[in-house]
């Protein structure tokens, strides 16, 4: 396993008149990074966790320092680390970069929850043991 780094360019619908990519759109980009991460990292669908496992992902809290503005066409990757994981939480770190020029730090709690009640259920079984591992790994930031 490897550290999870998301790939996507920044596209016209994500920037603002000036080409700069407009901040909420950031927080989409999170979205769909924690979503591949789960999938193509984790190995787990993040749709599974959702549509058969009846469980959600909200994100509890979240924070971002913007360091440097992404530009219409730049290719920003965006790394994971999975910095605590908790009985029901999962703490996350992401760093933003295009070509190794560090743009955004940002932090988030996601909180796995019964979809049916909207509970924290503990995080368990073959997706700890994933994510455990992913934890593991060197943080190299």
């Amino acid at each position: 396993m490897q550290r999870f780094v998301y790939q996507t360019t920044v596209r016209f619908t994500h920037t603002d008149p000036a080409s700069y990519v407009f901040f909420p759109r950031y927080f989409e980009m999170l979205q769909a990074t924690v979503e591949d991460w789960f999938t193509h990292a984790l190995g787990i669908r993040y749709a599974d966790i959702v549509i058969e496992h009846g469980l959600g992902l909200p994100t509890a809290h979240t924070e971002c320092d913007f360091l440097k503005p992404c530009r219409l066409g730049e290719r920003l990757g965006i790394a994971v680390v999975l910095e605590k994981l908790g009985r029901t939480s999962i703490g996350l770190r992401f760093d933003g970069a295009v070509d190794g020029d560090q743009r955004l730090c940002a932090r988030s709690v996601l909180v796995v929850i019964e979809l049916g009640n909207g509970r924290p259920v503990p995080i368990e079984g073959a997706l700890r043991a994933k994510l455990e591992a992913y934890a593991a790994l060197p943080d190299d930031g």
